[in-house]
């Protein structure tokens, strides 16, 4: 079984050495190769091991934006929207192509860059940084969209609650524990994720087995997806066949007296007058 998972470490780095620009020094290739397994497995890799592998051209990162933001933004009013640990760009350009007011930040200096040079190409405004999750100002109710795709979402659930607008809502997409039956890498365990964002109202939630953004292997991981959003204030008054009412006004339905209250619609013991 060793054997064969370390055969498949080798097909998977051979890949990676393919798709690098040649000429290319044995040196180079031992460190993306080291980069990569770093990565991969989430363990202490830094700025410069993601600057190795976006320098190389490797296809281990897609460049296609996450499938659930785009479905969560589909009827949505653009707005301000952040992509953290926004990498080469490939969420933060696809929302501002279609209208977001749009800031990323990074530590990988490199897929800032190549982010800067593919926003100047597509002629989009895009504000990128060089920034860690540390360092970077969250803000206080600044954001419209939220975008958390493979990042440490643990560490940074509650600025990112507060730093949602009223209505506004946080895509996030991550790896379930269990993918370490598959591969060493993992984060949540069962609706882990929903207890960050507790405040929020789920609109939607999905724990399944699919193929994650990025890869070493390519294969079937299980994944959990979120779209909350912040509620918005609630508004006061009531409604009552399509027209406003204020609070502590009533209404007549049949014989019985209905009153708007702090809550909603209620019933009390009064009679209707004829």
């Amino acid at each position: 079984m060793l054997l064969r998972q370390s055969t498949d470490r080798r097909r998977s780095w051979t890949g990676l050495v393919k798709t690098m620009p040649f000429p290319v020094s044995r040196l180079k290739v031992m460190r993306s190769l080291g980069a990569l397994l770093l990565v991969s497995m989430c363990a202490s890799a830094q700025p410069g091991d993601y600057n190795i592998l976006y320098s190389s051209g490797s296809d281990v990162f897609t460049r296609e934006p996450n499938a659930l933001l785009v479905e969560a933004v589909r009827n949505r009013k653009p707005g301000r929207a952040l992509d953290v640990g926004m990498g080469q760009g490939r969420n933060a350009l696809f929302l501002a192509r279609n209208g977001w007011d749009v800031t990323g930040f990074d530590s990988a200096d490199e897929g800032i860059r190549q982010a800067k040079l593919e926003a100047a190409r597509l002629a989009v405004r895009l504000t990128a940084e060089v920034s860690t999750f540390e360092a970077f100002d969250f803000g206080t109710e600044k954001w419209d969209l939220i975008v958390l795709t493979y990042e440490p979402t643990k560490a940074i659930a509650p600025r990112v609650a507060q730093a949602l607008r009223p209505g506004g809502i946080v895509v996030v997409e991550d790896r379930h524990l269990d993918t370490r039956r598959v591969w060493p890498t993992g984060t949540f365990g069962n609706n882990e994720l929903l207890s960050l964002f507790s405040g929020l109202r789920v609109i939607k939630y999905e724990d399944v087995w699919a193929r994650p953004d990025w890869s070493v292997k390519k294969l079937e991981e299980r994944l959990v997806r979120l779209v909350a959003e912040k509620p918005p204030p609630k508004a006061a008054g009531c409604i009552w066949e399509g027209r406003a009412v204020a609070a502590g006004a009533s209404v007549c339905w049949d014989t019985a007296l209905l009153r708007c209250g702090a809550d909603g619609w209620n019933f009390t013991r009064e009679k209707c007058p004829r």
